[in-house]
């Protein structure tokens, strides 16, 4: 019984630790929206929330002994309950939200999401943090027959982590309204708390000296002797070994959800590979088993290597299977690598603090550190990690890595490979439009031959990790000089919000701003005069026949939510005035630029501003009934900013709307069937609006001047106010609109909305 109530205790701690980070990061959408960025500051902040808990473990049983640390331990769970009343008193919630912390226009937000998430649940999760260390030592302590390793209660930890990561999206989210995730989130802590009472009395009449040590559990551990070099080696093995999985779990969720797979809820599945990596590792993991997943990982490795290098995205799952892959191969050597080293029960907690720190390195690394060091160059950070990743290897002590003949092998591969790739372009030309049919056999063609022989060099040192390592170096620095199908960068910024970047296509004729590998917008480079809008906003498209059929003269003001390169201010016209709504100062910058773009530049309004910060909190402070047209397109490489389509977002556009306006929304979206669901919004506002809906898909010659497909709702308050869009040909009815959740403040269902096979909204 006893290795069960501590057993549960860990378990429904570690639930409730991965419960409330998807729920702050859903708390933190509407003030800086729903960038990867939003979780790498969550995900940074909770590890060093966990690093502080797992200091706390160390230094307190060390100093105080196991029997007077719990009943000091326990004078934190009281001070848990006085911090619930005291954000209930000022917030109205056990985990309330304090939006003025965070700041409205600045590239790095991170302070005003840290001081936020503090104030929310910081007293709660630093307690909850403690819970995997100090329950592991307190049942050291207590001299039961298994008490000697302890350590696989850790594995009941990381089920509890993944249970309460896959109930969010699966069971929670889509059930249960945010209000009520709060209360039910610190109820579960309130039966947390209540667990660990019962372990701290458990350990505290277990005052006989412990079997393992001879030491009364009530008295001071001894002070250890000052530690050799070998001791810090070792430690500093563990930090590295922890860093490792911990960076690349930010790097492969930020790539392949934005520049490979934009899915909703994807993050979930790294984070849940990671967790059960250290399920299987430190549940008697084979060393047979160990010893093939340190050979089987390098070759995933470069694999992926040679997917950043092709840009390969398709077929989509094979491409996401093998990062995936590569990425749980590399937890499960490393952590691995760390169950194999684990000390004895008396140095747990230290070795749980330094395997937190280097959880904390290497999350700070990507989330602090590289968006900084990294500005001008891109995600680099992913592939760089990948890098050292093939110099852990099962069985090897570390020790001096690189040899000058390891450079001189680094070195030829790279003559070798920047060769193919200046001359290899010139041979294989890849077609212009992005969607073309002949795109994909041409990239692959292309990289095969500017990367296939290098490749097979580089697997030739397998065995060899430190020139393993280095001959990939050397094969992404070479990559790095390919434009690709996305054209030579012409400029390239990264914030917390992502990377911007500005090419031109490979045959010069256009500028594109791109965001992972998604296009944003493009200006042509052969045109004189004003520059016509391309893309999404053609002339020939939705956002063209909207501007044609609303009267220019019962056109005053327009809002529209979300800059991208400006395109939509060539629909301008003199004496009115338009305000775009802009999250991301880096997207602000690149398009007021005319080096890049002149939309803005040639605005014929007689003010065209521009104002920073999340677009809903910012309408918010217009007038009512200030806009005559509100055009919405938010989207951030296919990923969905929920606040802006819910009922109350809807009812602030509505109440900005000027009698007679019109609010158009664009609703392209790869996995999600969004149109039933505006629709579905538009029938529940009271009154209800009248809705249309045009599935754009742009010929062959308005392929090549620029127009790409595009899927866009109109809504007004009646149908005349509509016009020509509210009779066709063009603008229809939603039909098949399968009945569903409208979405909330408070509630919003994602899954309810992800498209089937026999989905049809024209």
């Amino acid at each position: 019984m006893l290795p069960a109530l501590f057993a549960v205790t860990l378990f429904v701690g570690a639930a409730l630790l991965f419960l409330v980070q998807p729920l702050a990061g859903k708390l933190l959408l509407p003030l800086v929206g729903g960038t990867p960025g939003v979780w790498n500051a969550c995900m940074v902040f909770f590890q060093v929330l966990l690093l502080a808990g797992y200091l706390y473990a160390h230094r307190s049983v060390t100093r105080l002994g196991v029997r007077r640390q719990a009943g000091f331990h326990l004078g934190l769970l009281v001070i848990v309950l006085l911090a619930f009343q005291v954000a209930v008193t000022s917030g109205g919630s056990p985990v309330p939200v304090f939006g003025t912390l965070v700041p409205d226009d600045s590239d790095y937000p991170i302070a005003g999401v840290v001081a936020l998430l503090a104030a929310a649940v910081g007293v709660p999760f630093f307690v909850l943090a403690t819970t995997s260390p100090l329950l592991q030592r307190w049942f050291a302590a207590t001299g039961h027959r298994t008490a000697h390793d302890p350590y696989f209660l850790y594995a009941a930890s990381n089920a509890g982590s993944l249970l309460g990561l896959l109930a969010y999206p699966l069971v929670i989210e889509p059930n249960v309204t945010v209000a009520d995730q709060r209360w039910g989130w610190a109820v579960g802590v309130a039966v947390y708390l209540g667990l660990v009472l019962c372990c701290a009395l458990v350990v505290i009449r277990c005052g006989a000296r412990s079997a393992e040590y001879g030491v009364r559990s009530e008295e001071p551990l001894p002070v250890p002797a000052p530690r050799t070099p070998h001791s810090a080696l070792r430690t500093l093995r563990w930090v590295a070994l922890a860093a490792i999985p911990s960076s690349l779990l930010l790097g492969v969720t930020t790539h392949v959800s934005t520049d490979l797979a934009p899915v909703p809820l994807l993050w979930v599945v790294p984070l849940a590979l990671y967790l059960v990596s250290f399920i299987l590792v430190f549940a008697r993991w084979p060393d047979r088993v160990h010893f093939v997943a340190g050979r089987v990982t390098p070759m995933l490795v470069l694999f992926v290597v040679i997917g950043l290098l092709t840009g390969a995205a398709e077929p989509m799952g094979v491409v996401a299977g093998l990062h995936l892959a590569a990425f749980f191969g590399v937890c499960l050597v490393c952590h691995g690598e760390l169950a194999k080293d684990r000390p004895p029960a008396r140095e747990l907690t230290r070795f749980y603090f330094w395997m937190s720190l280097g959880g904390v390195v290497g999350g700070l690394f990507n989330a602090l550190v590289a968006p900084v060091l990294f500005h001008r160059l891109g995600m680099i950070e992913y592939p760089l990690v990948l890098v050292l990743a093939v110099l852990v290897r099962p069985g090897r002590d570390p020790g001096p890595f690189v040899k000058f003949g390891d450079l001189r092998y680094a070195a030829a591969l790279l003559v070798v490979a920047v060769l193919l790739v200046v001359y290899v372009p010139r041979v294989v030309a890849l077609p212009t439009e992005l969607d073309s049919p002949d795109a994909l056999p041409a990239r692959l063609i292309r990289g095969g031959l500017m990367f296939g022989l290098p490749a097979a060099i580089a697997f030739a040192l397998v065995r060899r990790p430190a020139r393993y390592a280095l001959a990939l170096a050397a094969l992404l620095a070479a990559g790095s000089l390919d434009g690709g199908q996305l054209g030579p960068t012409l400029h390239m910024e990264r914030n917390f919000f992502g990377v911007v970047r500005v090419t031109r296509s490979p045959d010069g004729a256009f500028v594109r701003l791109v965001h992972g590998t998604t296009l944003h917008g493009q200006q042509r480079t052969d045109e004189p005069g004003p520059p016509r809008p391309m893309t999404y906003y053609h002339e020939k498209g939705p956002v063209g026949h909207l501007f044609r059929t609303v009267p220019a003269e019962k056109v005053k003001r327009v809002a529209v939510v979300g800059l991208g390169t400006g395109a939509v201010a060539a629909y301008a016209k003199p004496g009115q005035e338009w305000t775009f709504y802009e999250i991301d100062p880096a997207v602000k910058r690149v398009a007021e630029d005319p080096a890049y773009f002149r939309f803005l530049s040639n605005c014929k309004a007689a003010n065209c501003d521009v104002v920073l910060g999340d677009a809903r909190r910012m309408l918010a402070r217009a007038p009512d009934g200030a806009f005559d047209v509100i055009l919405l397109d938010a989207f951030s490489s296919d990923a969905i900013p929920v606040h802006l389509l819910t009922r109350e977002a809807l009812a602030l556009y509505v109440r900005k709307l000027a009698p007679g306006g019109v609010l158009a929304m664009h609703v392209s979206n790869v996995h999600l069937d969004l149109p039933p669901l505006i629709d579905r919004l538009a029938a529940d506002h009271d009154p209800p609006l009248a809705a249309r809906y045009w599935d754009d898909h742009p010929t062959e010659a308005e392929k090549a001047d620029g127009k790409t497909a595009s899927q866009w709702m109109v809504l007004a308050r009646t149908t005349n106010d509509l016009g020509a869009m509210g009779r066709g040909p063009h603008w229809h009815l939603v039909r098949a609109a399968r009945p569903g959740p409208v979405w909330r403040d408070d509630f919003a269902n994602v899954l309810a909305v992800w498209k089937r096979d026999d989905d049809d909204a024209n």
